[in-house]
């Protein structure tokens, strides 16, 4: 089996994580830029962050208005507070929304022109400003991944923009940060880092090395998404670490249809992204399993189901009733209706969602009609 595996940023994890950034943040330059949002301030965490990263000795300012879907007017606005500080550290307190911002803010500290220039990928010469991460849900992966996603309104299209450079140089993975994590936030986003292991374990790019990590995943999410999402400290803990380990596992790997779906309703009616995943992962299981029989069963397996005496197939059907049941028991959304997404919306989204650039890395060739289908079925 052929691929590629591409090194995740230096990984910090414990009880003390916080505290060591702080140590290690004067030896990436000289003055620092959060990039948060304004839930995370009001919830504290902003301050309990910022606090202890102070003890490092740097200059530290702070851009909190990161919006959910993050668009290119962020990325602008957010760039312009980095420019009037002279921040040339860049730290991102958040899920994948502050992530993919801090990171956007960085390509274009070092490169010039707007983040839209450097749609695709390698796009960019220059390394960007080193990116520090402090992830606060359990779900998005980017803190681990070489790329940023970025909403273009004139094109009502969510941008990637895609380099090795764009690694994070340090995650923070700090079980204070996400004590707290407010139960439909740690649904929403652990339904998101569980598409990621499972749509990677599935996608035509995985490979030994990316099938161990998502493996792992899987099995400590199928463990602790439910206790996690009823706020049992140490399950969202394991949670951070898994999402994590996800985004590691997809980075190189690739993702699918689940992802073509959800970033196309993001697009068009700024659905969170972790919301959509959750809603669309159950349904296009359904969908794939005849493409990678096998696979479905070892991820059964991997969320705990008893396969033994199975058939492949009826043991790739176990993957889909134990995703399901995790949907129904963490109260994720499981219809378009629920989102007030129009049916009449369908047809557009489905062309669209054609276009998509995970789309070819799904298992099974989705046609337009096919996806036309899964709309209709998740309406």
């Amino acid at each position: 089996m052929s691929g590629h595996f591409s090194s995740p940023p230096r990984l910090i994890l414990g009880d003390d994580a916080l505290d060591t950034a702080a140590a290690l943040l004067p030896t990436l330059g000289s003055s620092v830029l959060i990039v948060t949002d304004p839930g995370i301030v009001a919830a504290g965490i902003h301050a309990q962050v910022s606090d202890i990263l102070a003890a490092g000795g740097l200059p530290i300012h702070t851009f909190s208005n990161v919006v959910g879907n993050p668009d290119v007017e962020t990325v602008v606005a957010a760039s312009a507070a980095r420019e009037a500080t002279g921040a040339d550290v860049i730290v991102a307190i958040g899920g994948g929304s502050s992530i993919d911002v801090a990171k956007a803010v960085a390509v274009v500290a070092t490169n010039g022109g707007g983040i839209a220039d450097y749609e695709g990928v390698d796009r960019f010469r220059t390394p960007p400003l080193p990116v520090l991460v402090v992830p606060t849900t359990v779900g998005s992966g980017s803190e681990v991944t070489k790329g940023a996603v970025i909403t273009n309104h004139a094109t009502s299209v969510k941008m990637i923009v895609v380099s090795d450079l764009m690694f994070p140089r340090i995650a923070i993975l700090d079980p204070r940060v996400v004590a707290k994590l407010p139960g439909r936030i740690a649904a929403t986003t652990g339904m998101d880092a569980l598409t990621h292991a499972i749509e990677a374990y599935v996608a035509k790019g995985a490979n030994p090395v990316t099938d161990a990590i998502n493996l792992g995943a899987i099995e400590i999410i199928g463990k602790n998404l439910v206790a996690a999402s009823q706020g049992d400290p140490d399950a969202l803990y394991q949670m951070l670490v898994a999402s994590s380990m996800a985004g590691i596992g997809f980075h190189d790997a690739g993702l699918g249809a689940v992802h073509a779906l959800a970033n196309t309703i993001g697009g068009h009616f700024g659905i969170h992204h972790g919301t959509a995943n959750a809603l669309f992962l159950p349904y296009v299981i359904d969908f794939n399993i005849p493409a990678a029989p096998a696979r479905f069963a070892r991820i059964a397996q991997a969320l705990g189901e008893d396969v033994s005496g199975l058939s492949v197939d009826d043991a790739a059907a176990k993957a889909s009733d134990a995703v399901h049941r995790l949907a129904d028991e963490t109260g994720v959304p499981r219809t378009l209706t629920e989102l007030d997404i129009p049916e009449d919306a369908i047809d557009r989204l489905a062309e669209d969602a054609l276009q998509q650039a995970d789309l070819p890395g799904n298992p099974r060739e989705a046609t337009l009609s096919d996806l036309v289908a899964l709309y209709r079925r998740a309406l």
